[in-house]
């Protein structure tokens, strides 16, 4: 059966003020050799040590004695790998709309992953065949278990689970094998898989108030919440706040033991309305923070609310953009969000040695694949940037390895790949880069995507810079794309190596000086190669988004960063609408305010 890999991101962000105001221009500077860039205000936290949580002792008094059973003489094939990462999440989770509570819960659930390799490091049950990447092939199952530590309940999940996930390692293995005889000699081989120096890690486990917060915020989501749709013309409309703690507990038959937690804290703001001519129109932003101190205060989330709100309603009565292709402004989130989609995904490990890729760099290290001022680095040490959090940040990824820095471009030429332990020839060890959502099978991510520049001037300039390019091409107009809602990236053979990015917050600017013009309507598509040539110059301060991805292993959370970039040109077609009339009855709320 053809498959089709869809990147898929939802990448919802506040604006580039983040949550701690407005990075500081000046500390965007030029690259350094390493290719960071210098003088930009990068904090990277410092992982503290903890005590060994009584779990971890238990999964490995579990792991050591299963996988003696199966590197025995009685299984049929040995297994030469086997690693247990249980996770502990528990999340608050509430949602308010029109200012009353739909969702105000606290859950808690426990998972464990059960990964089973047979065969050997160069070719075992995790190679894809045909591009499957799971489940059913021995790795990450996603058990659900005790929330305590039951030593009976955890031990008998286990033993059950392992079993089937050896089981089906070893179907997948043979079918590895059948699929590779059958193959021509082709390109060299990439390993499946690496085990490398194994990672003692051991931090605090994490608690959060979680009850705290829930009595602190809701009151607040329903007084915003009530206040982004005071319109009639805002059909819907919610506010939610989600705080989820994770406590991580790796071990493996090599000797990693690795025990890490993270907070995640996100406001989420919605609205959705309705042009006359059916479309439907919609306005999003969010608030991303590690710890509580980190978000925003209740003046800031009532000016959002009113913010979105009236930009809901200017959407309402913008005309409908043409199809075009000309110059354009890529504000810093919206950059981000188009480095993320078509850059970064193709820069994913596993996906340079699948043969139903595109592999549109893979043979390209060492050559140009950006312009010469530009770099572009993926640090997952990095836990703020600018004072502004980053959702990508982690300090030990889902196989057991340290997350490192990893330069991907400088200078504009292709340096490397993110890898996890499925490694990609020449490169001999992970960078830290595999990951997954409980339940899923590994593959390279992205976590913060950096991209700076050596070719940068102000805002001002930018737009200048901008005009003129209008000018020069004879454009009646050119465009600015202040908002990005997500969008999805094409990257296997089946299909055309296309992207297509969705806008919020589009405008036309006027070489006349005309007032710039928002238009709706409107998705940014075209090809990676393509586009990456008509990036002509950068402004100086970065923007910043934090969302979640969706791919071959789940949601992940990621971040992107990127000054504002402009094009020489970009391609924009009419998105797709419903043509279905708005509602014809009377909104409730005018009823109301005749019996108040």
């Amino acid at each position: 059966m053809m498959r089709r890999t869809l990147a898929l991101c939802l990448l919802l962000a506040g604006c580039r003020t983040g949550l701690a105001g407005q990075p500081d221009p000046a500390v965007w500077g030029a690259p350094s050799r390493n290719g960071t860039p210098s003088n930009v205000r990068i904090e990277r936290a410092a992982a503290a040590e903890g005590e060994r949580a009584p779990v971890l002792a238990l999964l490995e008094g579990e792991l050591a004695q299963n996988f003696e059973q199966l590197t025995s003489d009685a299984v049929e094939e040995p297994a030469y790998y086997l690693g247990y990462d249980l996770t502990d999440r528990t999340e608050l989770w509430m949602v308010a709309e029109d200012g009353a509570m739909l969702r105000d819960q606290i859950d808690r659930d426990r998972a464990v992953d059960v990964d089973v390799r047979v065969g050997s490091v160069a070719l075992d049950n995790s190679h894809a065949v045909d591009g499957d990447y799971g489940p059913g092939n021995g790795l990450g199952s996603g058990l659900p278990v005790a929330l305590g530590d039951v030593e009976l309940s955890l031990a008998q999940g286990l033993w059950l689970d392992t079993d089937a996930q050896y089981q089906q390692a070893l179907a997948s293995y043979r079918e590895v094998q059948s699929a590779e005889s059958l193959k021509t000699d082709g390109d060299a081989e990439h390993p499946d898989f690496s085990l490398g120096k194994p990672l003692v890690h051991i931090e605090p486990e994490v608690q959060l108030d979680l009850a705290a917060l829930q009595e602190r915020f809701r009151p607040m989501l329903q007084e915003v919440s009530a206040q982004l749709a005071a319109d009639d013309a805002v059909l819907e409309s919610s506010v939610s706040f989600s705080a989820v703690v994770d406590n991580a507990y790796f071990v493996d038959s090599s000797g990693a033991r690795v025990q890490s937690g993270s907070t995640r804290l996100r406001i989420i703001f919605g609205a959705v309305g309705q042009a006359e001519d059916g479309m439907t129109l919609q306005r999003t932003a969010s608030f991303e923070a590690h710890v509580p101190e980190q978000l925003p205060d209740a003046q800031v989330l009532r000016e959002t609310a009113t913010r979105l709100r009236d930009e809901l309603l200017a959407l309402r009565d913008a005309p409908i953009a043409d199809p075009y292709t000309g110059p354009a402004i890529l504000e810093g989130r919206a950059a981000g969000v188009f480095f993320h989609e078509i850059f970064g995904h193709r820069l994913e490990g596993h996906r340079q040695k699948d043969d139903l890729e595109g592999q549109t760099f893979t043979d390209m290290l060492g050559q140009p694949v950006l312009p010469k001022f530009l770099d572009v680095i993926d640090d997952p040490t990095v836990s703020l940037l600018g004072g502004v959090p980053l959702s990508g940040h982690y300090f030990v990824d889902d196989e057991g390895v340290e997350s490192r820095r990893s330069v991907l471009v400088e200078r504009g030429k292709l340096e490397g790949f993110l890898l996890s332990r499925s490694l990609v020839s020449p490169f001999e060890r992970s960078n830290g880069h595999g990951r997954r959502e409980p339940g899923n099978q590994v593959v390279a991510r992205q976590g913060n995507l950096i991209v700076s520049s050596r070719k940068s001037m102000s805002s001002k300039a930018l737009r200048r810079a901008l005009i003129e390019e209008i000018k020069r091409q004879k454009k009646p107009y050119g465009l600015v794309f202040k908002d990005i809602e997500g969008g999805y990236t094409i990257t296997d053979r089946s299909g055309p190596q296309a992207f297509k990015v969705q806008p919020l917050m589009v405008y036309r600017v006027y070489p006349d000086g005309r007032p710039d013009e928002l238009v709706r309507g409107v998705e940014i598509v075209g090809t990676p190669l393509s586009a990456f040539e008509t990036i002509v110059a950068t402004d100086d301060t970065p923007g910043i988004f934090n969302g979640m991805c969706g791919a071959e292993s789940g949601w992940v959370p990621v971040s992107a960063v990127s000054p504002s970039l402009l094009l020489r040109g970009i391609e924009i077609e009419r998105a797709m609408h419903d043509r279905e009339r708005p509602p014809l009855l009377e909104p409730p709320t005018r009823a109301l305010r005749r019996t108040r």
